[in-house]
């Protein structure tokens, strides 16, 4: 019982060490925002073909997107 306790706790805090970001943009209202996971939606899109391991670095790519600003 305290194995699987211990492995579920380690499992949970290395999921958030490692999220992703992507700046992504709503092709029908025209609106940008950065995603967690990748999108799905055919009426999103995703503006840089990268991910970001930061979101500090996601809101700044965004800032520089000029279809976004």
């Amino acid at each position: 019982m305290r194995i699987a306790l211990a492995a579920a706790m380690i499992t949970a805090c290395t999921g958030f060490a490692f999220a992703e970001f992507y700046v992504v943009q709503n092709v029908q209202t025209g609106k940008c925002s950065i995603e967690q996971e990748l999108p799905a939606s055919p009426s999103t899109q995703v503006l840089l073909n990268n991910k970001f391991m930061d979101r500090t670095d996601a809101e700044n790519a965004l800032k520089n997107v000029p279809a976004c600003n």
